[in-house]
């Protein structure tokens, strides 16, 4: 047993191979490269072919975004958290850190803002045999270095389903009893806040530690219903970590990950009919959401934090997010831009971990026993995850690049989770002689020529995406999803743009009117309150005459009278008190407005001339202008006109483009149809 327990496991093989190159046409390069082994058993045991997922499917654009997904887990600070934290820092500090738990503690303080549609869409191409996302590059997934470095949960130490001895049994006893009390309060539950509200009254003491981890294990590590309740069953895990325990974390944090993505992909392709109700998620999928913008450059929110010295890295993505569209997320997952090993590059203030070096180096002996080198050996090996509640399969070696190494045909796992002991074994590298390769950051990991050919083989959905039709990037149905959203939004800028249209001719009309009606005001004597010319004398049967020809005036230029115009038509002031209260001054605007308008339309054909007014002055010899502000006025009105037909030609340009698109649109989607109907 000793001598087994002795025997040297490689975690990582070195040879020479042929790799996949850029080059046009492509040429094979061969060097030494640095693969991760998954199987630490003997070649001949084990078939060394492929595995590829066999029961893939992606869930349609319309599926996507028609499900309604409810990430309960993803937990947010409560108001006085961060003043419980600030408390019991300094007095427990150093035990959070030796029991690897001091980042993760500091992460549970910052606000992860959530974008819905990365979340969703990495739910999309996400695969259950593998637990691994399938990108048209390749696979990649959130690793247990991920988990440790962003959510800043320990890789090594205890199983979460170990049990308590001794003296720990009597606490938890303890802790029960008092968690039992809030069961008889008023709400009937272990209620967060009022769980926090009752302990920060302590003065620091074990119980209330207990206590405070009991609410962060249950709040942000494993968060489950009934929801924002401190969970019984995690006070064995808060007794164990109080007393300065390390406890594996990061495995169960990551295997309660990978379950609930699988089960959000299951939602995904089901058949819209059978969601009656949304599905709801307990996994901290704020790590994910970690995870992509580190990945994913393009998906990033604009704005960054800088980190203080001794923060954790998360820090950077405090209160800080961006709402993106799923076909944006869609066609950023697509691209091949992403940042396989964003840690290995250095970051203002951050503490980088000492296992990542200057210089690739073999790790083997007594030097492997250092905490921060086997943390990141536990990294690299293929094993079960043991969760709270669940069992996942970590398969690192399909994702080889995200450590820095390359990328091989990766081989079959065979499962170990009959029993949670079993799984435990698989992980646990406490006991186990290693040896290991630590890549230098300049080193480029690189995929092999079979990996490049078998990749292209085993997703023709992706292959066929990207090389035949990379202007559609999607299925014939996102297509014809996306080709009637773009039409509908087309139409109602074009609804839009019409109406700007009537109503800028309106503002012009009614303004037009006042400006008459105020010039005709001015007209009138305060002497001997008569008119001075007759000519506006007129009985109330003329009056409605010219009202209706006004009326239809405006009906034909596609107008509606404004409430403001019809009161100035019809409600003008009194000229004259022998006028009778039928005759309107409003009606000096009828002869105006015929001006106006004959005059416009004739400006509207020769806008060539040079100021308005010289027109009206050179062209228009027929115009009596005799007041300075009446020439004011009328320049003003013309210059108006000139500027509201310039803007009613761009309006009609754009409606004239807007409609083009949607009939290059339509178009699109039929050739798209025709095409699909051959094939089949």
């Amino acid at each position: 047993m000793d001598e087994q327990q002795e025997e040297e496991i490689f975690l990582v093989v070195e040879r020479e191979a042929e790799m996949a190159s850029s080059s046009d046409p492509p040429i094979p390069i061969k060097r030494v490269a640095w693969f991760l082994d998954a199987n630490p058993v003997p070649v001949e045991e084990l078939p060394r072919s492929p595995f590829a997922p066999t029961m893939h499917v992606n869930p349609s654009p319309v599926h996507l975004r028609e499900s309604k997904v409810l990430f309960r887990g993803w937990g947010s600070p409560l108001r006085k958290w961060g003043e419980w934290v600030d408390k019991l820092r300094p007095i427990y500090g150093d035990l959070w850190k030796k029991s690897g738990i001091l980042d993760a503690i500091g992460v549970s303080t910052y606000k992860i803002k959530k974008d819905y549609a990365s979340v969703l869409g990495l739910a999309g191409v996400w695969c259950g045999e593998t637990n691994t996302f399938l990108f048209p590059w390749g696979e990649a997934t959130v690793t247990l270095e991920d988990t440790m470095v962003l959510g800043g949960f320990p890789v090594l130490g205890e199983s979460v389903r170990g049990s308590l001895t001794g003296e720990l049994v009597e606490i938890e006893q303890k802790m029960v009893k008092e968690h039992r009390t809030f069961n008889r309060s008023t709400s009937k539950k272990a209620d967060q806040s009022a769980w926090m509200k009752h302990y920060m009254e302590h003065e620091g003491d074990e119980l209330e530690h207990i206590a405070f981890l009991a609410l962060w294990l249950s709040r942000f590590v494993f968060p489950g219903p009934p929801v924002k309740t401190v969970k019984q069953h995690l006070l064995p895990i808060a007794v164990r970590l109080g007393r300065g325990v390390r406890i594996a974390l990061a495995p169960a944090v990551l295997a309660s990950l990978y379950r609930d993505m699988s089960a959000i992909k299951d939602y995904l392709v089901a058949d819209n009919s059978q969601k009656t109700e949304p599905l709801v998620v307990w996994a901290p999928f704020n790590l994910l959401q970690l995870w992509v913008w580190e990945h994913f450059l393009t998906l990033r929110p604009e704005k960054q934090n800088l980190i203080a010295n001794g923060e954790p890295r998360a820090a950077r993505w405090h209160d800080v997010g961006r709402k993106l569209d799923l076909s944006f997320v869609g066609s950023a997952l697509e691209s091949s831009e992403f940042q396989w090993h964003p840690y290995m590059a250095r970051l203002e203030n951050w503490s980088r971990p000492s296992f990542y070096k200057d210089i690739g180096v073999w790790i083997c002996g007594d030097a492997s026993k250092d905490e921060e080198l086997r943390s990141f050996a536990q990294c690299l090996r293929a094993a079960e995850l043991v969760g709270v509640d669940c069992i996942e399969q970590y398969l690192p070696h399909r994702a080889a690049m995200q450590f820095g190494f390359d990328q091989d045909l990766p081989c079959h796992v065979p499962r170990s989770n009959a029993m949670w002991e079993a799984a435990w074994e698989t992980y646990d590298i406490t006991s186990k002689n290693i040896a290991f390769y630590v890549p230098a950051p300049p080193f480029k990991s690189d995929v092999t020529q079979q990996y490049s050919i078998w990749w292209k083989q085993c997703m023709p959905y992706y292959s066929k995406l990207v090389e035949n039709d990379t202007q559609t990037q999607g299925s014939l149905e996102n297509i014809k999803w996306q080709s009637k959203v773009v039409a509908e939004k087309h139409m109602k800028r074009i609804q839009t743009l019409t109406s700007i249209k009537k109503r800028k001719l309106q503002e012009f009309y009614d303004a037009m009117v006042s400006d008459h009606l105020l010039s005709g005001n001015n007209s009138v004597s305060g002497d001997d309150d008569s008119v001075e010319s007759q000519n506006f004398r007129l009985s109330a049967a003329e009056i409605e005459k010219q009202h209706i020809g006004s009326m239809k005036q405006k009906e034909h230029m596609g107008l509606k009278p404004s409430n403001d115009c019809v009161g100035k038509e019809t409600l003008g002031p009194v000229a004259s008190q022998s006028i009778k209260s039928e005759t309107c001054e409003a009606t000096i605007s009828s002869s105006f407005e015929n001006e106006y308008k004959v005059m416009m339309e004739d400006f509207d054909q020769r806008n060539g001339w040079g100021s308005a007014y010289d027109y009206v002055v050179l062209r228009q010899p027929g115009v009596n202008i005799t007041s300075q502000e009446a020439k004011l006025k009328l320049e003003q009105a013309l210059e108006k006109r000139i500027m509201m037909k310039a803007e009613e030609s761009e309006l009609e340009m754009q409606i004239k483009v807007l409609k083009e698109e949607i009939t290059a649109i339509e178009a699109r989607v039929m050739d798209l149809e025709s095409v699909a109907e051959v094939q089949s």
